[in-house]
């Protein structure tokens, strides 16, 4: 059994749910409960107990990347015995700025607080993925995900001081959730900044003979070009994906082609709502 409830996006439809700019997501595969970034701030827990949802329940916690609006909302994990360490890139925490207007950092995007000095209980960032790792023998999360198509370029305007030098951030900190649930792949992306299709090429490469049935995903794909747009969309509709959930930065021109070429393949969901599959 899978079950995915959004707890935190940028758009929300119901009564008393808060919304932000950011995901997370609340996964219970089977006995598990997998909290899947956590926002900017606290509005994920307001959610999640107006959902009826139990923050504390939570069997493992997967930060997609470094980014303010996937990490944020750790320091308000409530205590609890069951998590003993977060998974995540060893680069996620390092110092991360965005270009504004010109091609220089001068926005701050990374996590919003000393992650070393936080008060997190019982939390132990000892977890650090750069590659491919099995949490349970159904549950994989890939680890740095290559750029190998054409079309996707690589992430442009990013930034992070590493070694004491501002350098080009590629993003490489980001990551996805594979979970396989009876014999077909969930997919779970932040940002996808990647490239969504570069994201699904790897997770079939990693779960090789195995068909998507879910991709929820942030894709990072407004204000990018018409082409790269109609080739990405192109793709979804030609794979055998069979549920597509386009969430977060994904952008609403994005979001209407998809829901357009792809019918009742695209499901356009927002915080509050429930996915089962």
């Amino acid at each position: 059994m899978l079950k995915v409830h959004i707890l935190t996006d940028d758009r929300v439809r119901k009564r008393g749910l808060l919304s932000e700019h950011g995901l997370s997501l609340w996964i219970e595969k089977d006995d598990k409960n997998i909290l899947f970034d956590t926002g900017q701030t606290s509005v994920y827990t307001h959610n999640a107990k107006m959902m009826g949802i139990n923050i504390e329940s939570v069997d493992y916690v997967i930060i997609s990347h470094g980014h303010y609006d996937h990490c944020g909302g750790l320091q308000y994990i409530p205590d609890s015995d069951k998590v003993r360490s977060v998974f995540v890139h060893p680069d996620a925490f390092l110092k991360k700025f965005a270009a504004v207007n010109k091609d220089e950092p001068s926005k701050e995007i990374g996590i919003p607080f000393n992650i070393h000095n936080a008060d997190i209980p019982g939390k132990n960032f000892n977890r650090y993925i750069a590659y491919p790792c099995l949490i349970q023998r159904d549950i994989l999360l890939s680890g740095e995900i290559p750029v190998d198509n054409d079309f996707e370029e690589a992430p442009v305007g990013f930034f992070m001081e590493k070694d004491q030098k501002i350098v080009p951030d590629l993003i490489q900190d980001e990551q996805m959730l594979i979970i396989e649930d009876e014999g077909e792949l969930a997919v779970f992306l932040g940002c996808s900044h990647p490239g969504v299709i570069n994201c699904i090429q790897y997770a079939k490469k990693l779960k090789p003979d195995i068909k998507i049935k879910l991709l929820i995903a942030g894709m990072h794909l407004d204000n990018i070009s018409r082409k790269r747009l109609d080739m990405t969309v192109d793709y979804l509709v030609q794979s055998e994906i069979k549920n597509i959930i386009p969430l977060h930065c994904t952008g609403f021109t994005a979001m209407c082609e998809m829901k357009h070429k792809l019918g009742d393949r695209c499901q356009l969901l927002c915080t509050g709502d429930t996915v089962q599959i």
